[in-house]
């Protein structure tokens, strides 16, 4: 993935883009897609072809998706379907093509929107990921806000913009407070920021909802040591599990 040079090493959110990389941002654009209830041929074939999606099958999933477009060639779930089709054989410019065509049938396609953002991001045009973001969250409707908004936070971390990132992961946070997520970035952002007694409560949070993991006991150390200078942190072997 595609990084922004000018930003200096400590600046760049390295666990962060780990938890959130590509395929985390593309969670929940198969199985939690809008599924008519078959009252239409289109969405009938769109269901379909949405579960063949799910289970990587591209051909299948290839041939109910365009049963659908033959049926409705503007219907937007089925072009953001066959756009996420093309992500995965690695037809880019069709990919970007398609999704922009179910954007333009549904402006207020927030999923298709987000999906959207993710295969940007991927390609590492960060700044217009950050535009597809901006514009989806304000759809208050979204049932995914949360994620949005730690997606949003990322792109502006990425973009060097470090307020209006700790912004939006706050956002995340306060409309998803027991997600780990958040914590876990906010902890790392403050850091950044020079302010490890706001890591230390973040990452705390963090340990409470998910445990101290590898990499929660490796930032654990690097506060301890902006704070004290050289001190590091023994993590109680009863605490120590993935995070879910």
């Amino acid at each position: 993935m595609t990084r922004c040079p000018s930003l200096p090493s400590r600046l760049r959110p390295l666990s962060l883009v780990a938890m959130l990389a590509g395929s985390l941002w593309l969670t929940g654009c198969a199985s939690q897609a809008e599924r008519g209830d078959g009252s239409t041929p289109a969405e009938a074939f769109t269901e379909l072809g949405m579960a063949y999606l799910e289970q990587d099958n591209l051909p299948r999933a290839i041939a109910a998706l365009n049963r659908a477009l033959e049926s409705d060639s503007r219907n937007p779930q089925a072009l953001q379907a066959m756009a996420i089709v093309y992500q995965r054989q690695g037809e880019d410019e069709l990919a970007d093509e398609t999704f922009q065509q179910a954007l333009k049938a549904d402006p207020d396609y927030s999923r298709a929107r987000n999906n959207y953002a993710a295969f940007l991001y991927d390609k590492g045009r960060t700044a217009e990921a950050c535009e597809q973001l901006e514009l989806a969250s304000r759809d208050t409707q979204y049932a995914n806000r949360a994620q949005l908004f730690a997606n949003l936070g990322q792109c502006h971390w990425e973009m060097g913009d470090l307020a209006k990132a700790r912004s939006s992961l706050e956002r995340a946070q306060s409309l998803e407070p027991r997600s780990p997520r958040s914590y876990f970035a906010l902890a790392e952002l403050e850091l950044t920021l020079g302010n490890p007694e706001r890591a230390h409560q973040q990452l705390d949070a963090f340990i409470r909802l998910a445990g101290m993991t590898p990499n929660a006991r490796a930032l654990a150390n690097e506060i301890a040591v902006a704070r004290s200078g050289n001190t590091a942190v023994t993590p109680d072997p009863d605490t120590l599990r993935d995070a879910p």
